[in-house]
Parts: structure tokens; sequence; C-alpha cells
């Protein structure tokens, strides 16, 4: 993989945001590759598109690239709420392709967010809505919370100015797919669980060890006032996907 973008593509705009757009978009063109099958190769989609800039021609699966100076870490900006939901709720969300560029146009971190791990509850509407053109009707946007999304989902293509290893992206890809098996309407409470218990990082830990994250859980989601019962029962749907085994009363082993 060449990391390194064309800046020459953006010599002729005015504007930042489309010079960053045409260049980055060109790079992802030429370079990219899909995670979900062995194709090596990827489409760019029609102008206008909603929430897909690339699309595999063999299994269909939708990319849409943020690109920036400075590496995503909690928030990113995004396109309409209601669109996204839209797509979130048919199982169409894309993989969110995250890119950090450096000053010499060089690409520093590309991070796949896994579309399993986008659920309705990483969706932030914007208190202000826009106005449509000609219609003046109000629409709002929407920005994306990374930090309820766990390690799990963040699936490192490019790490410190080093290509990983495509097998590696692709199985990671693969293994997330799990993630899927949960239930939409409960998806968001047992990636928020798994983001914490990915923060203890020990091999072994205890029901006491993720209570005291139980503040931060609470703030994600004010009007669950019984957080300690719902982590453990999060415990049991992350067990049964694989992600933790079952030691003694309160306590379990990482398993992946």
């Amino acid at each position: 993989m060449n990391l390194n973008c064309n800046p020459a593509l953006g010599m002729m705009l005015s504007r930042n945001t489309q010079r960053v757009r045409v260049i980055s978009e060109a790079w992802f063109g030429a370079e990219g590759y899909c995670l979900k099958c062995s194709l090596p190769r990827l489409e760019p989609t029609r102008a206008g598109t909603e929430f897909r800039d690339f699309v595999c021609p063999r299994c269909a699966q939708g990319y849409e690239l943020k690109s920036a100076a400075r590496a995503h870490t909690t928030v990113v900006q995004d396109g309409g709420y209601d669109s996204m939901m839209r797509r979130i709720r048919a199982a169409e969300a894309p993989a969110l392709m995250l890119m950090h560029y450096q000053q010499d146009w060089s690409v520093q971190r590309l991070i796949a967010i896994h579309p399993v791990f986008l659920t309705p509850s990483v969706v932030r509407k914007r208190p202000k809505p826009h106005l449509r053109p000609k219609t003046l009707k109000p629409y709002w946007m929407c920005d994306l919370d990374l930090t309820r999304i766990p390690p799990d989902g963040k699936i490192v293509i490019v790490g410190d100015g080093a290509e990983r290893q495509r097998a590696e992206t692709r199985r990671a890809f693969r293994e997330s797919m799990r993630f899927g098996d949960v239930p939409l309407r409960k998806r968001g409470w047992a990636a928020l669980v798994l983001a914490y218990v990915r923060k203890i990082d020990k091999a072994e830990f205890s029901l006491k060890d993720l209570y005291a994250y139980e503040a931060a859980m609470h703030a994600a989601y004010p009007k669950n006032s019984h957080v300690r019962p719902k982590i453990r029962q999060q415990m049991q749907v992350l067990r049964d996907l694989g992600y933790v085994q079952f030691l003694d009363r309160g306590h379990y082993q990482i398993l992946s």
C-alpha cells in the first residue's frame, strides 16, 4: 500500500474541505480494499450517495471515508441524522473509514469502524437544525460518539504510518461480525459494557472492576437507573458471544 497521497490533485480548489475530500478520496480509491471479502479494489459511488463513498462490487459492503489532519479520538462529524438512523435500522450502515494524514499528506493512521458497532446510541443529533435549500424545511445533522465503540469495533488498517497485514484486518472484520447477533435495540448497551471491559485491561476481572465505571455508563444512558443489573445482563451476552468466560460468582476471564 502506498501511504502517500497526491496533494497536486487539490491545487486548483479554493476551499480546504474540497481539497481534503478530493485528495483523500483519490488515495482511498487507489489503495483501499474490501475488508468483508477478498476483493483488492473498491468502486466509488455516484456523487450525492448518502453515507457511502465507496462500495465493494462483489459483496456490496459500503465504505464512508472521513479524513482529518488530526486523529479521530472521540467524535466524528457526519451527515443527516434521520438518514443515518434509517441506515442503521435497516442494517445498511457503512464501514466508517477514519483517515489521519500528516502535513506532508502521508497517511499516518486509517481505522475502520465495523458497521455492526454503529448503533443508535452512537449517533448524536446536533441541537440546531439546518434549513434545506428552496424548501427551507429543517433537518438535523449528526455526530458519531467513538467513545461508545469498543476497540473490537475499531480495526487498524494503517497504524503509526505502517500498513497492517490484510489477512489480519480481514480476520478482525470477520470476528467483529459476531456482534451483529445481538439485536440492534440491545447492541448499544452490550458495546458500551465491552468497551469498559477492555479498559480494565486484565486477563481476569470481577464485576467490582466494572462497577467502577458505573457513573460513566449512567451518563451514557441517563434514563436507566439500574446500571448494575444492566451490566450483569450484558456480561451474559458477552459470555454467549465468546468474549469472556464465567469463572466464579462475579468473576470472568477474557477469551478474545
